[in-house]
């Protein structure tokens, strides 16, 4: 009987000499290989992020109707694609290291390619309705098979269109690019299929490449023809994680290759570099000295914070969600709102960078969970942002200025207040903080909720038009709105909808006219931890019960399992969902983001029948 590990490879092979058939039926890989189309390729696209196995516990390719199922063991998918961030750094890094000479003269061409690469959908489990985390299988494969192949095509012509760049690929065999022999070809497929594919090649690997080359001696064509065939296989486009060892019930330990290959995609969103390479080819990676050395390693190199950023903007679903600023830019009302702040298109990307950069300045300077929650320096930049906190522009260089003191951190900052209307959205924000920060439930919604909608037109303040409609007693609305929601979008009311500090809300007629204001109220009961009955004036109090409650640890934990191993957790991985929470309580964000790497989960993959 043949094991499930047995299965696997022998699907890999499988698609693997599917795929080349293909490309040789249409005929699309010969002569040169130009015009690759549509057919045979595999999938490739998503956002930046880490390299652990994907899909959903106890579900088909993840975010389906079981997708809050638990299993006893993780529902690791067998061919996790590389995501569309990781797709394109890994053609770019790629090139760069087998021919760095030559990278600047083809990467600009390559990436013009790649312009139809569809983002990933964002997958949540049924009860939250918000953010997510990019998945990253094989269901739209086949919507995703067209750029690859172009670039890999693409990619086969430029690495050989010059004789110095075919002696840059292939070596002193090659006649200083003038010829290669077979011995020549199969050394090459050999080394760049170490490189592109992150795994050495068998010899059974190596007869089928060098077999697609059907000239004697093989013509430039020919060679082109190996590379686009190499780079459109499911071992370039997907991260194929065989197994080495058999470790427990349907798990194995994976090998030194496939473990580089995960850590330099946790990490760094690509492929391994040489000394990733080196330690694998070596066995140092298999020890622990040398596996510690190297998480080190990666954590410390600036193309982790870029991943990291991608983990805070997929958490934070606000972000995701900001609408254009400047959207209603024309309308009367919303430009006497706005008056000198009036938005122009690249205020979102001020605010995101906001955000995303008080993340990159705490996690760099070993802050833990509660220093990003109350971090108040200003990282705007830009005049349009620094006006609305009422600072200077940053620099980029030394100390970011400090907040006013209203702002009390992370909730306070403009990304988390704007909505692109006159009018604040406390539900949304009370939504955010609950679910997302403390990964507290919320039943859903009334089918018929989006029914009643929330006027202010009668001089109300937003508040009292919201507790207007949620609030009343005995309706459906209550139960949810009073207790768990509106106290915690409340708090910060003192911030209009473009973020600017404000004591009182005033309302404008539809020309744009002042008809009155109103003082604006931010005390609740915001019960971060239930029961709680502590009395908050504003989001300073707010912040502070969520730091102290201790369950943004939690759910940052949470969050970034599923972000890593790019599935819902289930009954099996609670003692990694665990360890990493007992991280984030006492450590710093570096801390958590490499106990991932240092976990035992990380370096193995379940592999069922």
């Amino acid at each position: 009987m043949r094991s499930p590990r047995d299965e696997r490879v022998s699907c890999g092979l499988a698609l693997a000499a599917a795929i080349v058939a293909c490309l040789a039926c249409t005929g699309r890989v010969s002569g040169g290989g130009a015009g690759v189309g549509a057919t045979g390729g595999a999938s490739a696209a998503g956002t930046t992020g880490s390299a652990g196995a994907m899909g959903t516990a106890g579900t088909t390719g993840g975010g389906g109707a079981d997708a809050g199922a638990t299993s006893a063991l993780p529902g690791d998918l067998p061919l996790p694609r590389l995501s569309h961030d990781e797709y394109l750094q890994t053609v770019r890094d790629l090139v760069q290291q087998v021919v760095p000479s030559e990278a600047a003269g083809i990467v600009p061409a390559i990436m013009n390619l790649t312009g139809d690469l569809p983002a990933d959908a964002l997958v949540t489990i049924p009860t939250e309705k918000h953010g997510g985390f990019a998945r990253d299988d094989q269901s739209e494969q086949q919507q995703y098979s067209d750029v690859p192949v172009a670039v890999a095509t693409a990619l086969g012509v430029a690495l050989t269109s010059t004789p110095a760049r075919v002696a840059a690929l292939f070596g002193t065999c090659s006649n200083a690019g003038a010829s290669v022999d077979a011995a020549c070809l199969r050394a090459f497929v050999t080394s760049f299929g170490a490189i592109a594919l992150r795994h050495p090649l068998s010899d059974d690997d190596v007869t089928f490449y060098t077999a697609t080359a059907t000239g004697t001696p093989p013509t430039v064509a020919d060679l082109a023809n190996v590379i686009a065939v190499m780079l459109s296989s499911p071992r370039f486009l997907y991260r194929v994680e065989s197994g080495a060892a058999q470790v427990g019930p349907s798990t194995y330990a994976l090998d030194a290759y496939e473990l580089a290959a995960r850590l330099s995609y946790h990490f760094w969103g690509t492929m391994p570099d040489a000394t990733l390479r080196a330690d694998a080819a070596s066995g140092v990676l298999l020890t622990d000295a040398g596996y510690a050395s190297e998480v080190a390693r990666l954590m410390a190199d600036p193309r982790a914070d870029t991943t990291l950023r991608t983990f805070f903007e997929q958490w934070f679903w606000p972000l995701l969600e900001l609408p254009p600023l400047n959207s209603r830019a024309s309308d009367p009302v919303f430009k006497a709102f706005a008056g000198a702040d009036l938005p122009g298109s690249t205020l979102n990307a001020h605010m995101l960078a906001d955000v995303l950069d008080a993340t990159s300045w705490v996690t760099a300077h070993g802050g833990g969970v509660s220093d990003l929650l109350t971090n108040r320096l200003s990282f705007a930049k830009d005049a349009d942002l620094a006006a609305i906190y009422g600072v200077a522009p940053w620099s980029g260089q030394g100390d970011p200025p400090t907040l006013p003191a209203s702002r009390a951190g992370l909730l306070t900052r403009a990304a988390f207040l704007s909505t692109a209307t006159v009018n604040t959205r406390p539900i949304m924000k009370g939504v955010f903080i609950r679910t997302t920060l403390l990964c507290d439930p919320i039943p859903p919604p009334p089918a018929n909720a989006a029914n009643t909608p929330i006027d202010t037109s009668a001089n109300q303040t937003t508040r009292e038009a919201i507790e207007a409609v949620t609030e009343v007693p005995n309706t459906v609305c209550v139960g949810c709105h009073k207790p768990l929601i509106n106290p915690l979008g409340f708090a910060s009311e003192n911030f209009d909808s473009l973020g600017r500090e404000r004591a009182a809300q005033t309302f404008y007629d539809a020309m744009g006219n002042v008809t009155g204001s109103k003082p604006v109220d931010t005390t609740s009961i915001p019960a971060v931890v239930p029961g709680d009955a502590t009395a908050s004036t504003g989001m300073g109090d707010v912040t502070r019960l969520v730091a102290q409650s201790g369950k943004v640890g939690q759910c940052l934990a949470t969050r970034f399992f599923r972000f890593a191993f790019r599935r819902i957790e289930g009954e099996g991985d609670q003692p990694a969902v665990s360890g990493l929470a007992a991280l984030a309580a006492t450590g710093t964000l570096t801390d958590v983001f490499k106990g991932v790497a240092l976990r035992p989960e990380f370096k193995q993959r379940v592999i069922t029948p």
